[in-house]
């Protein structure tokens, strides 16, 4: 077996000894099979490393001679051994502790519901709850797929449910359904009300115009509220001659379309800013005006700043003789602090300043996930342009009246 192996298993010891001749000892213990090494020569000692079994030999030998003999560093399992039953509480703790905190992290302790509404919030959690999701639920006790599935059966103003479990923190997603056109009584076409690509359509009502996949406008037509009607292959010819003949039927048109939208946020950020300050000195002049001329009490005409800010205040008297007055200046010394940003906070600032730009444009109770950012401009352009985006499912669908005439 390798020594190294053996002196860790043994247990190692690193000596310093004191006094005259410390090679009498180092000879003597040779002599008795105490094995040493990494030997090193100090001012008055020797330093040097045996293994934990030679030690008391090594301490008697020192002892006889009149030599002194202190203990530098123990290394080895025997003394890792004792280490650990020195600090069994602590180690216990320690373990107690990261087992408290994987146990406590495989229970939920927070839920949250977004993207509602109308139905309360208290609504879907007691819904969920009684699907197994709620406050102290076990991770391994409710299914996710399952609990969805619940809560849209068991709430019908609901047209999609997300459950998404981070952590200890439960997140309910919903969407709710929105018939359009309720404020419509009369014909209507459901319409697009922004650019996307359709990913479902509930028919309720009408005739449909697109299908899954297929990119539409705004304003385009996507549930027609004028139905034709197609003739029966099977009907006699006569009869799908009367079908071909009937009159398309004006309806109102219902459904629900739902969509993958995107919104783009613009920012930018200047790599140099000026920003003016007032140093804090002032420069004052006071001027005595007669009508044969004009006298300086103080201050001189230049205050000899290179930018100030100057502030004037007057008095005039008219007179038989002419005018009198005071004239009483004041200038503020000011001066402009140029500041150069560096890329990555200009990045940094245009990124915030399009999140801003993006949130205004988003429906309220939206939450940008997933931003995806694209710097516009390049590292020498003065202005760093940054353009984030992202994308939501969500409900394009849009009553818009038939004009029958």
């Amino acid at each position: 077996m390798d020594n190294r192996v053996l002196n860790q298993m043994q247990g190692i010891i690193e000596i310093r000894l004191f006094g005259q001749n410390c090679e009498k000892v180092m000879n003597m213990s040779l002599m008795r099979g105490i094995y040493i090494w990494d030997i090193k020569r100090k001012d008055e000692c020797l330093e040097f490393k045996i293994r934990r079994s030679a030690y008391h030999a090594l301490k008697n030998i020192a002892a006889d001679n009149n030599f002194q003999m202190e203990i530098i560093n123990e290394q080895g399992i025997p003394f890792l051994k004792k280490v650990i039953q020195r600090r069994s509480g602590f180690l216990s703790g320690a373990l107690v502790f990261l087992l408290a905190i994987y146990l406590m992290s495989s229970f939920i302790w927070f839920v949250e519901v977004t993207n509602n509404q109308k139905i309360d919030s208290s609504t879907i959690m007691l819904t969920a709850a009684k699907h197994g999701l709620y406050k102290g639920a076990g991770k391994w006790s409710f299914s996710r797929s399952q609990v969805e599935k619940g809560i849209l059966v068991d709430l019908n103003q609901l047209s999609y449910v997300k459950v998404d479990i981070r952590g200890v923190k439960a997140t309910i997603e919903v969407v709710e359904k929105i018939l359009p056109g309720d404020d419509i009584t009369g014909p209507c076409h459901i319409v697009a009300s922004k650019d996307g690509v359709i990913e479902e359509i509930l028919l309720l009502e009408g005739q449909m115009n697109v299908q899954e996949g297929e990119v539409v406008s705004k304003g385009d037509i996507l549930i027609s509220g004028i139905v034709f009607y197609q003739p029966n292959t099977s009907l006699a010819g006569g009869d799908e001659a009367e079908i071909k003949e009937m009159p398309p039927e004006i309806v109102r048109a219902r459904g629900i379309v739902r969509a993958r939208v995107w919104y783009e946020g613009y920012g930018e950020c200047r790599r140099t800013s000026k920003k003016v300050v007032y140093t804090g000195r002032e420069s004052r002049q006071v001027v005595v005006r007669t009508p044969w001329r004009d006298f300086t009490l103080m201050g001189a005409g230049d205050p000899g700043f290179e930018q100030f800010s100057q502030k004037i205040s007057n008095k005039a008297i008219d007179s038989p003789l002419g005018t009198f007055g005071w004239i009483d200046m004041t200038a503020r010394e000011k001066k402009t602090i140029v500041r150069h940003i560096s890329e990555n906070e200009a990045v940094k600032i245009a990124r915030e300043n399009a999140i801003k730009n993006l949130q205004g444009k988003m429906a309220d109770g939206k939450r940008h996930q997933d931003l995806k950012v694209e710097i516009l401009s390049s590292p020498s352009d003065p202005v760093l342009r940054c353009k984030v985006a992202v994308e939501f499912i969500e409900d394009i669908a849009k009553a818009e009246p038939i004009n029958e005439q």
